[in-house]
């Protein structure tokens, strides 16, 4: 059994997905706990960390890509959850939510099965209301819309890949078509392959 990574669309269940494959075969789910441990490694707050994590504006990308310039502090705990994500991975399988996990496992010549998980805007719209606790649909849309862009830009900032492209995955799933449970049963058939 592999590594199982899971990089998502903001409110494609991402999470509840991987709780399930974890859950069934008997592994380790990582997801904001690797954010905790980067936290304690480097002695901060964990919601310092959490509100930074994939705040990279459209500007910083751009210079990014023009220049080598570092944006010290994201850079600092980027590398820092790296660095958990790959003691992670050698300790044996795992599901691995977000944080560019494919691709550092990747670079580092860990095997792992890479999954992508995307919904219809509305699928995500209606997990993203209830997780908001509102009805109020342009709210949900705007605070989707904005997530969405923060997680394409840290994703696109750290990797050099474009978020979601099929040449990272090994499989990429409908959650919303396919449903949560269905999308969990392909990935733990997978991963005992």
């Amino acid at each position: 059994m592999k590594v199982i990574t899971i990089c998502r669309e903001y409110g494609a269940g991402g999470h509840s997905i991987g709780q399930k494959v974890a859950d069934a075969l008997g592994i380790e789910l990582y997801d904001k706990d690797i954010i905790r441990a980067t936290a304690k490694e480097m002695d901060l707050d964990y919601a310092q960390i959490l509100n930074s994590e994939e705040e990279i504006t459209r500007s910083e990308s751009f210079l990014r890509y023009l220049t080598p310039i570092s944006f010290e502090y994201k850079d600092y705990y980027f590398e820092a959850q790296k660095g958990i994500i790959l003691e992670l991975a050698k300790k044996g399988p795992c599901v691995i939510v977000g944080r560019c996990a494919e691709i550092i496992l990747r670079e580092a010549g860990i095997d792992s099965l890479n999954v992508f998980l995307y919904a219809d805007e509305n699928h995500r719209l209606s997990w993203v209301k209830q997780h908001l606790n509102t009805d109020n649909n342009a709210e949900a849309t705007k605070f989707m819309h904005r997530q969405e862009r923060a997680r394409r830009a840290y994703y696109e900032a750290y990797t050099d890949s474009h978020f979601g492209s099929r040449h990272n995955y090994d499989i990429m799933l409908d959650s919303g078509a396919l449903g949560y449970d269905t999308c969990a049963e392909i990935i733990i058939s997978l991963a005992k392959d």
